[in-house]
């Protein structure tokens, strides 16, 4: 059981395993966080959630931190 054992972590950024924010869930799912990805626009969509399996989340929104609507 790691620090992060029951909590939840928006990971923003995620576009390829060789991503900073690939690194980032890679050490929150480690010590036990729950994850949900986000994506900024709609072509991303089936390469996040490809990623997104990688840490056993389902969790996948658009999120355009433009809009105030996807906030």
């Amino acid at each position: 059981m790691g620090f992060l054992t029951g909590k939840r972590v928006l990971i923003l950024g995620l576009l390829s395993d060789r991503s900073i924010a690939y690194g980032i869930a890679s050490a929150m799912k480690r010590e036990g966080a729950e994850l949900a990805f986000t994506y900024q626009m709609e072509k991303h969509d089936e390469r996040v959630k490809k990623l997104a399996q990688d840490f056993n989340s389902s969790i996948v929104l658009p999120c355009d931190v433009s809009s105030d609507e996807q906030i």
